[in-house]
């Protein structure tokens, strides 16, 4: 009976609410800023007839989330840039009276730059490297058996189960926090959070520079360049842009990577003898640059 009343056509709050979450998980924001309050105390939605809209297709496609999803992001409005081009005087003036009368850019007259969620990043950094595993899990993860649990309050389970399947499939517990989740603003474990901070600190930036998960994956990513790309060495540049960040490096960029690992190989080359061994340090070195861009870190 609640589920049929939650999806009763007449229940006004149901599909509003998905759709508003929805809608904030791709811009950052939700049409009703307060997701968790649709009620008097709550903020009012900034666009009404476009929620109701939403709402009402929401409903009509079979409560489809994969459906909401690909409509939000084939609009004009999610596949505008956070950025604009300042040497275009049209765009500039454009931008700057559009500043001017919504400067929380609540009417999406541009994009809000928003960096990946914690799950997002590390689902990101498997597929860049290759190692992501994208099968659906059929298994759960391997529990002890109930009968043999002995856990207490001061002896709890704090088993982690490493995986490279996406983060969703993750196992979360309450009292073994992930740090990397942690680290870039995972949600609470221990109670609803309707909207997730969305953070930018220096620990970050440290973390991605020195975490082992993060170099690990580098490693791979700069193997499975050398793999695809055995001896071409400008197209293997052009394929670490298009598995980083979706496009080729221009004339700048080039000439900064090839630079680079010139400078790293000279420097690999006094310790290592092997050739192999300083080609793969060498492109790992410039795969955790790739891996630390804003470019790859952020949608905008």
């Amino acid at each position: 009976q609640l589920a049929q009343w939650l999806t009763d056509p007449a229940n006004p709050l149901t599909a509003r609410v998905m759709v508003n979450r929805i809608w904030q998980y791709h811009f950052g924001a939700g049409l009703v800023k307060t997701p968790s309050d649709f009620g008097s105390r709550g903020q009012p939605p900034t666009h009404p007839e476009l929620l109701d809209w939403l709402a009402s297709r929401f409903v009509k496609d079979g409560w489809s989330i994969k459906r909401m999803h690909r409509r939000l992001m084939l609009t004009r409005v999610y596949q505008l840039a956070s950025s604009i081009d300042r040497s275009d005087a049209a765009q500039l003036a454009a931008a700057e009276r559009a500043q001017a009368i919504d400067p929380t850019n609540d009417w999406h007259w541009r994009f809000n730059r928003q960096r990946l969620d914690a799950e997002s990043l590390r689902d990101a950094l498997l597929a860049v490297s290759g190692t992501l595993d994208d099968s659906v899990m059929n298994e759960p993860h391997p529990f002890p058996p109930v009968d043999k649990w002995q856990f207490t309050q001061h002896h709890p389970f704090r088993e982690s189960y490493d995986s490279q399947r996406r983060s969703v499939y993750l196992m979360t517990a309450r009292l073994n926090a992930r740090s990397f989740f942690t680290m870039f603003d995972g949600a609470d474990r221990n109670a609803s959070t309707p909207r997730r901070d969305s953070s930018v600190t220096t620990l970050q930036s440290l973390y991605l520079l020195n975490d082992a998960f993060v170099h690990e994956q580098a490693q791979r990513f700069a193997e499975r360049l050398i793999r695809d790309v055995p001896n071409d060495e400008a197209a293997r540049l052009t394929r670490a842009w298009m598995l980083s960040v979706a496009r080729p490096p221009n004339d700048d960029e080039r000439k900064a990577a090839d630079a680079w690992l010139a400078r790293v190989r000279e420097q690999l080359q006094m310790s290592e003898s092997n050739a192999a061994d300083v080609e793969l340090h060498a492109w790992t070195s410039l795969t955790r640059v790739l891996l630390r861009t804003n470019e790859f870190l952020y949608v905008d």
